[in-house]
């Protein structure tokens, strides 16, 4: 969802910093060599897929994205060798930073000292009601030998963003994280609707999700303990609508033996945290995509949140989830992806219909993930412009990241007004985050470059409904082609 969600950014994160002296090498998504998978892939077949409602080519573009980008990418970056292709893309914090290019000039150096910014979303915590426990800052101290489970379980999360090569290289040449540049922009437009140059088909952008593995998450110095997300729940509770779904609420847990390096065989969860570790929920760390802190590159990592300890040997970073959209059709495509214990069963918001599209090139730890899909705001699929918010809602969201949205988190302009069905006289009404649509969502991204305040220069995050691009909510706000993480880097 949101890429303030999404791909949101600096007026919702706390900065955290890993520094790493080596030079930066993005690298382009490789071809995993799927068949019936192609990227970028022709916006006319893309649209034929959604306007038909073919779940099965859309499924499998999705899939064929996230092998592609967790797939090795030949280089070393942060003191960690061969690392994920999605590793070696740049943030839009350090494509701001380079220094723009002189009239002589035809490339810009790419930064020969990189930090990989880790950063806390501050939505979770200070802006939404009811979720300060889960703000608590963990030090790195080992756990009280009288810890259970449910009193040690990390619910900390951790974000960066990452621009492909292509997307980089527009959003440098346009200055996109420059106000004084969007300004530009808006004072070059005409009429209410004022958009910022779109990304070529072939951009992507990314919001990795992350947990860090240390002591004080640990049973008996070795089993680490979080939250088992138990799926999208039934009902919106009134619990729900004040204080969302955040992984303080949810009921279960999963372990990892830090000792294991390997996979395991568990595909299960500790329903209510009291069975405690065993081989039936304990996984190893072969099934997530991690990173190892050791000595050969401890100083490659520097520090974590803001009153949190340094890193130490032994620690790990694992990935929990990664937002993804690539602007291969007009609205970009939305997919998202999580952990989950079985991945031939996750549960909502994806699907074993989701599961079974999996190709048989997505291998290793990248397969132990679960995918939410959504390239559309309702279904029957409405046009980018002049459309209506009837018919079905697609629901799309990441649990590590959307979840915790409460009904407080969502405002306006434009009003919800819900989706109609034919024949229902009452709108389906999405108000949480459990509830929510990328492309809404996104589809909201702006910014006024004339305020430089990001938490109050742009507007709302929307839940689930159709917008027409052409919506006159849009006047005195400059579109920012769906990329929340403009907004809120821009300076």
């Amino acid at each position: 969802m949101k890429l303030r969600t999404l791909l949101m950014s600096s007026c919702s994160l706390i900065a955290l910093s890993i520094s790493a002296a080596v030079l930066a090498k993005p690298v382009p998504l490789p071809d995993p060599g799927i068949k019936g998978y192609s990227f970028p892939e022709n916006k006319e077949k893309l649209m034929a897929w959604i306007n038909a409602g073919d779940s099965n080519e859309i499924y499998l573009h999705g899939w064929g994205l996230w092998t592609s980008l967790t797939a090795p990418s030949g280089q070393n970056e942060y003191g960690l060798t061969n690392v994920p292709v999605y590793l070696t893309w740049l943030t839009p914090a350090e494509i701001a930073a380079l220094p723009r290019l002189k009239a002589t000039e035809k490339k810009v150096d790419l930064p020969a000292k990189r930090t990989f910014l880790l950063e806390k979303p501050r939505q979770l915590t200070h802006k939404t009601k009811g979720l300060e426990k889960a703000a608590t800052v963990v030090k790195s101290s080992a756990a009280a030998s009288s810890a259970t489970p449910l009193s040690i379980r990390d619910t900390n999360i951790v974000v960066t963003m990452g621009y492909d090569p292509a997307a980089q290289d527009f959003a440098y040449h346009n200055n996109l994280f420059s106000l004084k540049a969007l300004q530009a922009f808006y004072n070059s437009g005409s009429g209410n609707i004022r958009s910022i140059p779109v990304f070529p088909n072939n951009a992507v952008t990314v919001k990795p999700t992350y947990k860090v593995i240390t002591k004080a998450n640990m049973l008996n110095g070795s089993i680490y303990v979080m939250p088992a997300w138990p799926g999208t729940p039934p009902v919106v509770t009134p619990e729900i609508s004040a204080n969302g779904f955040p992984e303080t609420s949810w009921p279960g847990c999963v372990y990892i033996n830090t000792k294991n390096t390997g996979t395991s065989t568990a595909a299960s969860v500790d329903k209510d945290c009291t069975a405690g570790s065993n081989a039936s929920n304990t996984y190893g760390l072969g099934d997530f995509v991690h990173y190892p802190v050791t000595k050969a590159n401890i100083a490659a990592f520097n520090v974590l949140v803001s009153g949190q300890e340094k890193l130490v040997v032994g620690d790990v970073i694992v990935l929990m989830a990664m937002h993804v959209t690539s602007r291969e059709i007009d609205e970009w495509t939305w997919q998202t992806y999580f952990w989950t214990p079985d991945p031939t069963t996750p549960p909502l918001p994806s699907s074993s219909a989701i599961a079974s599209a999996r190709p048989a090139q997505l291998t290793g730890a990248a397969a132990h993930y679960a995918m939410a899909i959504g390239y559309q705001m309702v279904t029957p699929n409405q046009p980018a412009v002049g459309g209506q918010s009837v018919g079905g809602p697609v629901v799309a969201y990441n649990p590590y990241l959307e979840a915790g949205f409460n009904a407080a988190t969502f405002g306006t302009p434009p009003v919800n007004v819900g989706i109609l069905a034919p024949g229902s006289q009452t709108p389906y009404m999405a108000t949480v985050g459990i509830q929510t649509n990328c492309m809404t969502c996104h589809g909201n991204a702006t910014v006024d470059p004339s305020n430089p305040n990001p938490n109050t220069n742009a507007l709302p995050y929307l839940t689930n409904f159709y917008v027409s691009r052409e919506d006159q909510s849009f006047k005195g706000f400059l579109q920012l082609d769906f990329l929340w993480s403009i907004q809120g880097t821009a300076k």
